[in-house]
Order: C-alpha cells, then sequence, then structure tokens
C-alpha cells in the first residue's frame, strides 16, 4: 500500500492563458453582429423623410424599436448589439447636430448612408485582418500593421542606442503616441526587497513630472564634475535632493530606492548619493543626437553642456522598456497593446471612412 501525501496547496491555480485561436472565434462573433446593425441601420435611414432627421427624437424611437425587435438568447451578444447599435445612432446624431445649420438636410442624409455602408467595409476589412493559422500569420494584414507601429512607437534592436535613435528618428511625427503609450491608466509600486519580481512599471503622472523637471534643470542649472571612466571630459550633474526630494517622505527607504530605479530607466546615475549624471551609455546617446554639445576649457577639459528637448529623457525610458519587453509590468504590456489595437483599428476606420 502506498502513501500519498495529500497536498498542502490551498492557492487557486492561475487562469490558463487564452491563445489566439481561442480568442478569434469571439472577435469574429461580435463582428457578425456589427454588420447586420450598419446594415438595418441605413435601410432605416435610407427609407426615412430627409426632414424627419431634423429631430433627432425620431432617431431615439427608431432605435429603441429596433432594440426590442432584436431581442437575443445569448446575454453578452445582446448587451453588445445594444451598446453598439446605440453608439451608431450617437455618432449619427452628433453629425446632424453639428451640420444641420450648415448643410441641407438632404446632403446630411446621403453622407450617413454613406457612412454606414463604408462602415460595413471597414468592418469586411477588419473580419479579414488576421487569421488562426500561426504559419502564415507574417502574410496578415494585422501582422503587418503591427510592425509598423512597432516600429515607430517600440522598435526592436541589438542594443539601447539603435532603438533610441529609431524612437527618435519618428518622434518629430509621433512624440505624443509615444509619450502616451508611457502613461498607463494603473500604477503600482516596484517590488523593490524583491529583486525576482523586478518589473518595468509605466510612466505615473509624478514620475512624468520628474523627467520634466530634471530636464529643465539641465539646461539652465546644471553642475559639472569629472567624467569617472576620463576625468579629461567634464559632464553636466544636477542634485538629486533638489529633484526628489519633494516626493520622498523622511522614513520612506523603499521610495529612496525607487529614486534610482527611475534614475538607472531614465539613462541617469547618482553619484557620490549627491548628484545625477547621465550614465556612460547614454553620454554616447546624447552625444550622438547633439543632446551635448563639447566646450574646451582653458585647461584643456572638456565640458560636455547639456541640451535638452522634451523628449530626451523620454525616448531613453522608451527605448530602455523596448529593450527590455520581456520584463515590462503586465498593467504596462496590456496598455501598449491595448494602444497598439486601438491605432490599428481607427487607422482602417479613417482609411474606409
Amino acid at each position: 500500500m502506498s502513501y500519498k501525501k495529500k497536498s498542502t496547496r490551498t492557492t487557486k491555480p492561475g487562469r490558463k492563458r487564452e491563445k489566439w485561436t481561442d480568442i478569434l472565434p469571439r472577435y469574429l462573433t461580435f463582428i457578425s453582429h456589427m454588420r447586420p446593425i450598419l446594415r438595418e441601420t441605413r435601410r432605416l435611414i435610407s427609407d426615412l423623410d430627409p426632414d424627419l432627421l431634423l429631430d433627432t427624437e425620431v432617431l431615439d424611437k427608431i432605435r429603441e424599436e429596433e432594440e426590442k425587435r432584436n431581442i437575443r438568447k445569448v446575454r453578452a451578444l445582446s448587451e453588445f448589439s445594444a451598446m453598439y447599435r446605440s453608439n451608431v445612432y450617437e455618432i449619427i446624431k452628433d453629425f446632424i447636430i453639428k451640420y444641420r445649420e450648415n448643410i441641407p438636410i438632404i446632403d446630411i442624409k446621403d453622407y450617413i448612408i454613406d457612412f454606414l455602408y463604408e462602415s460595413i467595409s471597414a468592418l469586411n476589412i477588419l473580419r479579414h485582418i488576421t487569421n488562426p493559422d500561426e504559419l502564415n500569420l507574417e502574410n496578415t494584414f494585422l501582422y503587418s500593421l503591427t510592425k509598423f507601429l512597432e516600429e515607430r512607437l517600440f522598435p526592436r534592436g541589438t542594443n539601447l542606442k539603435i532603438i533610441y535613435e529609431k524612437l527618435l528618428e519618428f518622434s518629430v511625427d509621433f512624440y505624443e503616441c509615444q509619450r502616451h503609450i508611457l502613461q498607463p491608466h494603473t500604477y503600482y509600486r516596484d517590488k523593490l526587497e524583491i529583486e525576482d519580481f523586478f518589473e518595468i512599471p509605466g510612466l505615473t503622472p509624478k514620475v512624468y513630472q520628474i523627467i520634466n523637471n530634471i530636464t529643465s534643470l539641465f539646461n539652465l542649472d546644471p553642475n559639472f564634475g569629472a567624467l569617472p571612466e576620463n576625468d579629461k571630459y567634464e559632464i553636466p550633474m544636477i542634485l538629486k535632493n533638489e529633484v526628489f526630494l519633494p516626493y520622498i517622505d523622511s522614513t520612506a527607504n523603499a521610495e529612496e530606492e525607487a529614486t534610482e530605479k527611475i534614475c538607472e530607466r531614465i539613462g541617469l546615475r547618482v553619484m557620490d548619493d549627491l548628484f545625477l549624471a547621465p550614465r556612460e551609455d547614454f553620454l554616447e546617446i546624447l552625444l550622438a543626437n547633439n543632446f551635448l554639445r563639447s566646450n574646451r576649457q582653458s585647461d584643456g577639459t572638456i565640458r560636455y553642456l547639456p541640451q535638452f528637448s522634451n523628449e530626451t529623457l523620454t525616448l531613453y525610458y522608451l527605448a530602455f522598456s523596448s529593450q527590455r519587453r520581456g520584463f515590462l509590468s503586465k498593467e504596462f504590456l496590456n496598455w501598449i497593446s491595448m494602444n497598439f489595437a486601438f491605432l490599428v483599428y481607427m487607422g482602417i476606420l479613417k482609411w474606409k471612412l
């Protein structure tokens, strides 16, 4: 008779991660319910006398009747259909209210019908944007669009300098997007005591404020000190406490430790426990992209004078996160994925509409 030790585990096992092959059928199901709503709305608008469109309450009554007529057995789909139908009618109402004083109502009706027709075309593209065949993944529209966005917002590269310069290349047109994906709506504290749990979070509003303050201090009031790796050069420095003291409680050791994590992620290092200065690898990036200029002193020392822009440190954080994408926090990763999905979706709508 064998003895089997009884398990003492009390925690529930984690939820199994869903694969794309599990998600795709649901995705296609919801799209399949959006198309008939658009078609039926187009038919109803086509049959409606243009003058009736001036009274938006007429549209509300039509929508209510449609919701009564389209009662579905599956609650989730019923709720989704009601939500989507309401959204479509709200878009139509907003358009009428905005332009009814400037555009003849008969033309407004034609614009609405065109909008609904083109929306169906956009859904047809979304329906075929990808497939569950992983072997053919690289030939899908979704893959191409994702790679297009990735190159501009979250690029890959063999080192930090390459990634940073890719981001900088596109920052003229995409900086607002680059900055936006760094700032998710949910935040958490780093688990500093346990190194195995280290994750890269997105920027909180306070950290973004700190970055702006650091940029200003470097440009307006820097100190200078010898470069540790080569004392023939002087690098700009700013007082650490001038940046972080307003944000740190006198007893908050964990928060003080967190300042070093923040500094690392924006390319800075703490020197003599007093100053913040660019890390050696960041100096190379700054010099290559004219964020530092050289000035020879009377003793022959080369002093690096900072001329940072708003994106100088922010793009370093983004490049740092991109290089170490395997260590992103769940919140940060989900936020980036959601933004990519939104840009793909809105890009298709704008293209078709």
